[in-house]
C-alpha cells in the first residue's frame, strides 16, 4: 500500500512516530498477519486509509444456526402443546 500510495518511508515513520526500521517492521508483520490492530490502525493514518475490521460469518455457520433456532422453537411449541394437554 505504501508503494501505491507514493509515501515515502520518511513520512510514514515520521506519522507512526516510528523509526524507519519500525516502519518495515511493522509492513512484514501485516504480511505475516501478526500486526497489531495499533499499528494497523497507526499505519492506516499515515498512509490516509481507513482500516476496516470486522467478523464475516461463514454462510453454512448462518444456515446450521438458523436451523438449530427453528428446531428449538419447534421442540418448545411442541412441548408446550403437550404440557397444555396433561393439565386439561
Amino acid at each position: 500500500m505504501r508503494l501505491a500510495t507514493g509515501i515515502s518511508t520518511e513520512k510514514i515513520a515520521e506519522t507512526m512516530d516510528f523509526s524507519r526500521q519500525m516502519v518495515f517492521q511493522a509492513e512484514r508483520s501485516e504480511q505475516r498477519r501478526t500486526i497489531s490492530l495499533r499499528n494497523l490502525e497507526k499505519m492506516g493514518r499515515a498512509l490516509e486509509c481507513d482500516v476496516v475490521y470486522g467478523l464475516v460469518p461463514w454462510q453454512r455457520s448462518l444456515e446450521d444456526r438458523a436451523l438449530e433456532i427453528v428446531e428449538q422453537e419447534l421442540w418448545r411449541k411442541r412441548y408446550t402443546a403437550r404440557e397444555r394437554g396433561k393439565k386439561t
